[in-house]
């Protein structure tokens, strides 16, 4: 199968969402460093990245308050990325993709140690790992094969840090994989803000 040309056209309304994508980024990564240097008590070898939103810690607004503002911006690119699906697949991975940036926004409402936090934590990773496979398999099978393939890579990447970090023992704290799922998502994001654009 060939690549065919990226059907997307570039809208106002494609181009405002991809800005929204962007921005969100750009908002939930810069509350992560901030919060990380605002914290005397955050170490890549105990923590969590949610343990910067704990009550008791001096990064804990900004890094709740950021995450809360990041998953609002992501929802305008959610729903215009489920505007141009151009398959069930691709409306399914709009869907996930939804469901990981209100999850994102959860984790910041329900901040440690609520009860809720670890259920809204997990579904974000997980949500937005499922969007990548709709979306990937969706541009496999319409034709936009590299860009399929190369977000399905993605998916993989963020899964084997997680079973390579599970399967060394679990060393350093949960910073460390939940990093390598940011940056997956971060990449994603921008790539395809950079289609609609």
């Amino acid at each position: 199968m060939t690549n065919s040309p990226d059907p997307t056209p570039s809208t106002r309304a494609n181009r405002l969402a991809a800005a929204f994508g962007v921005f969100s980024i750009v908002v939930a990564l810069g509350a992560i460093t901030v919060a990380i240097l605002l914290s005397t008590r955050f170490t890549f070898s105990t923590s969590a990245l949610s343990d910067l939103g704990r009550a008791s810690w001096a990064s804990t607004a900004v890094f709740n308050y950021g995450l809360l503002f990041s998953g609002v911006l992501a929802l305008p690119f959610a729903v215009v990325l489920a505007k141009n699906a151009r398959t069930l697949l691709h409306a399914a991975g709009s869907l996930a993709f939804a469901l990981a940036a209100v999850s994102l926004s959860l984790i910041g409402v329900f901040a440690l140690p609520a009860p809720e936090h670890g259920l809204v934590a997990v579904g974000f990773f997980l949500a937005f790992t499922v969007a990548f496979v709709f979306d990937g398999v969706g541009d496999v099978r319409t034709g936009t094969r590299a860009r399929g393939l190369a977000t399905l890579a993605l998916a993989l990447v963020h899964v084997l840090g997680w079973a390579v970090w599970f399967g060394a023992g679990t060393p350093g704290g949960l910073a460390l994989p939940e990093l390598v799922g940011s940056a997956c998502l971060s990449v994603w994001v921008l790539a395809t803000a950079a289609r609609l654009w």
